[in-house]
């Protein structure tokens, strides 16, 4: 009996204080703010320029190496739904091959590297549709901009020999993603689209600028 008594006094104590928490005030966390600054950093996958890399008939494939490609982005939020930002990317992989002679017992085959190395930076307009789906904490958008490439090849296979070759391009940059914030001003970040370098990325951003209010 002492026992059934204690455990209903526990429960009814229970109740009681998750009826206090309740009527505590919600932390709201705006997704977008006007005149905030937000930095992030991220991670991207699915490499289209190592997708992409061919080799001539004389060139035989080998490994590739290398990291993923790093993304950084400066943000700033010039009106209630539009931020303009500033990224940059950088990449480095190392193609593997193999040159093919031909020999008096078949081919010889003689190791090669070329060392890629990618740098771009640009300006990326973005829409934010935080309003429309009025979800707390978590900051969808639009991006559409352009970046300005930067490529070096150390031994790029042409024809029978390599070759070092530096070279700029212009990429379009159109992508969709999503910020959540767990805090006031960290956030996880994904988003996906076309910028020739990955498809999709993920990582982190800091909010500066922006505070927290009560609902």
């Amino acid at each position: 009996m002492k026992n059934l008594t204690a455990i209903l006094l526990l429960l009814s104590a229970t109740a009681r204080s998750q009826d206090s928490l309740s009527t505590l005030p919600k932390q709201v966390i705006e997704p977008y703010k006007k005149g905030s600054y937000v930095l992030t950093l991220s991670t991207g996958f699915l490499n289209g320029y190592r997708d992409e890399y061919s080799l001539p008939a004389t060139f035989e494939k080998g490994n590739t190496a290398g990291f993923l490609p790093i993304y950084a982005k400066g943000e700033y939020g010039v009106s209630n739904k539009v931020s303009l930002a500033v990224t940059a990317a950088y990449n480095v992989l190392y193609f593997n091959s193999f040159h093919l002679y031909p020999g008096y017992y078949g081919p010889i085959r003689r190791y090669t590297t070329d060392k890629f190395r990618y740098f771009s930076g640009g300006l990326t307009a973005y829409y934010h549709l935080g309003s429309v789906l009025n979800v707390n904490r978590l900051d969808p958008f639009i991006g559409v901009g352009a970046v300005i490439n930067n490529i070096k090849n150390s031994a790029l296979p042409q024809g029978d020999s390599v070759v070092e070759i530096k070279k700029h391009s212009i990429t379009p940059y159109l992508k969709v993603g999503a910020r959540y914030y767990a805090s006031d001003k960290v956030a996880l970040f994904a988003d996906a689209g076309y910028d020739k370098l990955s498809i999709f990325s993920i990582g982190f951003s800091c909010r500066f600028g922006s505070k927290a209010t009560k609902g």
